[in-house]
């Protein structure tokens, strides 16, 4: 068994992305597309040369399949749910604010991560 493309990976996830948006709505194809597989892609293509250089490629079809108003949407609801409440820290343990820490630095690399995916898919002209 040979490993896909990159190119492979992303034409079949937009592949599916009609079927899925058919059988269960909008909000599960988008958040398939988008913010599983297209997020995941971004996150390989961080370290990895061959994902980088399909990412435009990617994003152009992402923007074939749902309308700019539809991407927007999407990236309103994900940075809704992300945020992160103010008093997290309270009454935490020692070893429980370590956790906090690691995991917000996570939140925080996954919302500038989302942030430049979310420009190359609402830029312009592409």
């Amino acid at each position: 068994m040979s490993l896909k493309t990159p190119r492979e990976l992303w034409q079949d996830y937009c592949l599916v992305a009609p079927d899925v948006r058919e059988r269960y709505g909008l909000s599960a194809a988008i958040s398939y597309v988008v913010g599983e597989k297209l997020m995941t892609f971004a996150q390989t293509a961080e370290a990895d040369e061959a994902f980088r250089a399909e990412l435009p490629a990617f994003c152009a079809k992402i923007r074939r399949l749902f309308t700019s108003v539809e991407i927007e949407a999407y990236f309103e609801a994900a940075e809704r749910h992300s945020r992160v409440e103010s008093d997290l820290f309270k009454d935490a343990s020692a070893e429980e604010a370590a956790d906090l820490r690691e995991m917000l630095e996570d939140a925080k690399r996954d919302r500038e991560r989302r942030t430049w995916v979310k420009a190359m898919l609402t830029q312009s002209g592409s």
